[in-house]
């Protein structure tokens, strides 16, 4: 297939979205298939760093990155919140125009919008009228009113992006006509399926919106000897829906005979008030906050730890998730969103997401638990690495490709041809990274 991938975050060296932008291009490559990969310049040093290192892959010559800007004005105003919004809308216009050309030079055989991962924010690229693989994207997923004791500035960081939603689901055209001509809409959580559904999406499937990092392929399940402490860790960005007050007031619940410590690994713009939250809940002997440290170093903890916490009120599915069950850390967490979804019941213990006073309080029962039953938590590591195992990215590109021929598309690589680039306009050959705006 020649194959037309829409990815605005897209970095090899970074995780999170730019990662899954990156993954997915790189991966379909890997199959055989010719693929254009519409980005940013954000990514482009890791890019060429990346198709540097391997440039003697066969998937290195049939990857072809196109690198789109906006004018000079918008990129000005993409240092304010609202900019991002007017930056990716200009961006994902200047895509379907781009796109537009280079269809008439290639023929795509498919079209995926992989990032980003927003349901609300839509794509422009179903107006080329080829067979479109949505996401996967969530974002339809809202924190819980009853916490927002938990979550600092609650009007600007969930009332306002609940109110923009709401906005952009009902009155976007746009995005309607995206998700009813969509061939396959894939989603990240529950809430975000049943949106998709409900504006009018013909096949949508659940699906994570992460994988496993490369880093983690080879690696054997970790036997942990239980030791006098139990050692916890929480791993995130310092934003408030990531909600570390409420594990912390969760752990000041708890039974003082359990002997724990909570390490706390990121920074972020809650950073501030870090201190004081543990002081809040007279942690300060019981909690390490060590600020941002390298993915090696957040590895290496995931690997000494015995316990992951984490009370997350807004994610569609926190990498940190998968990072961590690959480690073989059993999980504490809330029942919903996509921790719901995805993560295996014999992995984790899920408390209730309804009331704040029970969350905490089965959070803290569930701590006791686990220090009280070490061959239970050797258990849940063990159910969470054999899920994680087999969410590589290999394994994900396996997934997609099964549900497409299953859709009728032949996926074949060997119906893949290359174009001649000198059918292709000139600032668009796909023999090197370009800019174009």
């Amino acid at each position: 297939m020649n194959v037309l991938l829409s990815a605005y975050a897209c970095n090899p060296a970074q995780g999170g979205e730019c990662g899954n932008g990156f993954h997915w291009t790189w991966e379909m490559a890997r199959r055989g298939h010719h693929v254009w990969c519409l980005t940013t310049p954000y990514g482009l040093a890791g890019i060429t760093a990346f198709l540097a290192k391997h440039a003697e892959d066969p998937a290195a010559r049939r990857v072809h990155f196109t690198y789109l800007d906006g004018p000079p004005w918008v990129r000005f105003l993409y240092r304010w919140q609202f900019g991002v919004y007017l930056h990716y809308m200009v961006w994902q216009y200047t895509a379907w125009r781009t796109a537009q050309k280079m269809d008439r030079a290639i023929g795509f055989d498919l079209v995926h919008h992989a990032t980003y991962s927003s349901l609300k924010m839509g794509s422009w690229l179903w107006r080329l009228g080829k067979p479109l693989v949505y996401g996967p994207v969530g974002g339809a997923q809202k924190a819980p009113i009853a916490f927002r004791r938990y979550l600092p500035d609650w009007f600007r960081t969930e009332t306002l992006r609940s109110a923009f939603t709401w906005v952009l689901t009902t009155l976007d055209i746009n995005l309607h006509q995206n998700l009813r001509h969509a061939t396959l809409v894939l989603a990240s959580n529950d809430e975000s399926a049943a949106l998709a559904r409900r504006l009018g999406a013909r096949r949508v499937e659940l699906f994570l919106d992460t994988g496993l990092p490369e880093a983690f392929q080879a690696a054997t399940f970790p036997e942990r000897v239980p030791q006098p402490v139990l050692k916890l860790l929480w791993v995130g960005r310092l934003f408030p829906n990531k909600a570390l007050p409420l594990v912390l007031d969760a752990l000041s619940q708890t039974d003082p005979r359990v002997q724990f410590h909570l390490t706390v690994l990121g920074d972020g713009p809650m950073r501030d008030l870090v201190p004081g939250w543990i002081a809040q809940y007279g942690l300060q002997d019981r909690v390490t906050w060590r600020g941002s440290v390298p993915w090696v170093q957040v590895h290496a903890a995931m690997l000494s730890h015995d316990v992951f916490l984490f009370g997350s009120l807004r994610d569609s599915f926190a990498s940190q998730f998968m990072e961590a069950m690959a480690t073989g850390l059993p999980i504490i967490t809330l029942n919903h969103q996509g921790a719901r979804t995805f993560i295996p019941n014999a992995a984790a213990i899920k408390v209730p997401a309804e009331q704040p006073d029970e969350a905490t309080a089965a959070m803290a029962r569930a701590v006791e638990y686990v220090y009280d039953h070490p061959a239970e938590r050797l258990a849940m590591g063990r159910a969470g690495y054999d899920f994680a195992m087999a969410q590589t990215w290999p394994q994900r590109m396996d997934r997609l490709l099964t549900m497409l021929r299953e859709l009728g598309l032949d996926t074949a690589p060997a119906a893949s041809h290359a174009p001649d680039p000198g059918l292709l306009p000139e600032h668009r050959r796909p023999v090197a990274p370009v800019l174009a705006q």
